[in-house]
């Protein structure tokens, strides 16, 4: 029974040593953060996870937070996602208020607006998550409408002329003249409004033809 008893207690002794290491690594990792040396920041946090195997709300966050200062995309957003499933509710908004915004860096509004949504559900307080809410959706809003108009107005079908016209500027992309096939479709849709049947493709015409001048 008493060696029993001296094996469970050995099992809970905490190494001296480590929490010497843990507590010097989260001095110098929060002064760093605070520093804003957030590349250091973020060694030092990911060794207190990694080789420390501290798994504290805080020391994620910051670790992150770190990350994404230093535009550290994938690494940010995986350990967002992780505390995602915190207790903490101000964690979880917080980690969906991020995700959000690297969502919406990347273009992909729509998962956006569901993090900010979720951030908000966390934690009702999180003001910059609502303000964050309401500005995409309101943009969101006007883009749809925007695009409803936009194929309410244009041509149902294109004309035998728009046909024709969309070939041969195709075969003119074909051989990299650009300009050559937005000025044909553009002189089209003057003479034809079906044209504009092919608006997209006019569009993609004129962002290549702006990029190509820019260099």
């Amino acid at each position: 029974m008493k060696l029993l008893l001296f094996v469970l207690l050995s099992a809970v002794i905490i190494d001296p040593a480590k929490i010497a290491r843990i507590n010097t690594a989260k001095s110098n990792a929060r002064k760093a953060y605070m520093d804003g040396d957030y590349k250091k920041a973020a060694s030092l946090y990911s060794y207190l996870f990694d080789s420390l195997d501290v798994q504290e709300d805080e020391v994620l966050i910051n670790l992150a937070n770190s990350y994404f200062q230093v535009n550290d995309t994938t690494n940010a957003m995986s350990t967002y996602q992780s505390l995602t499933a915190s207790t903490a509710d101000h964690i979880r908004s917080k980690a969906h208020q991020q995700l959000g915004i690297l969502h919406h860096r990347q273009g992909k509004f729509d998962e956006a607006l569901v993090n900010f949504k979720e951030a908000i559900k966390a934690d009702n307080n999180n003001v910059d998550a609502k303000y964050n809410y309401e500005i995409l959706k309101k943009k969101l809003d006007e883009e749809k409408k925007k695009q409803e108009e936009k194929d309410r107005n244009r041509p149902k079908q294109p004309s035998a002329f728009a046909k024709r016209l969309k070939a041969q500027a195709d075969a003119l992309v074909a051989k990299y003249k650009f300009s050559e096939a937005e000025l044909l479709m553009n002189d089209g849709a003057k003479k034809d409004p079906t044209v504009l049947y092919y608006e997209d493709f006019m569009n993609r015409l004129k962002d290549v033809v702006t990029i190509n001048k820019s260099k």
